[in-house]
C-alpha cells in the first residue's frame, strides 16, 4: 500500500474526488442515469428497445434490465407528455 493512504477506501475516495473534480462519473447511479438517457434518446419516439434489453438482461441479469425498463418507461412517459 503506499504510504500516502492508509487504507484501500481512503484511496478509493481520493481517488473519486479527483474523477468527479475531471468530470468522470463515479457512481452506478449516475452511470444508470446516463444509460437511460442514452436509451431514450436513441429510441425515442418511434425506435424498438427491446432488443437492447434482452442483451441487458442476457448480461446483466434480470433484476438490472428490469429496474432499466422501468425507468426507461418513466422518462419515456415524461417526453411523450411533453412532445
Amino acid at each position: 500500500m503506499n504510504d500516502l493512504f492508509a487504507s484501500i477506501e481512503e484511496a478509493k475516495q481520493e481517488r473519486q474526488a479527483i474523477q468527479m473534480a475531471d468530470g468522470i462519473i463515479t457512481t452506478a447511479d449516475e452511470l444508470h442515469r446516463c444509460e437511460v438517457l442514452s436509451i431514450i434518446n436513441r429510441y425515442f419516439p418511434n425506435g424498438d428497445p427491446k432488443p437492447y434489453f434482452a442483451e441487458v438482461e442476457k448480461k446483466r441479469g434480470k433484476e438490472s434490465a428490469d429496474k432499466l425498463r422501468a425507468d426507461c418507461r418513466k422518462e419515456w412517459t415524461k417526453r411523450r407528455e411533453v412532445a
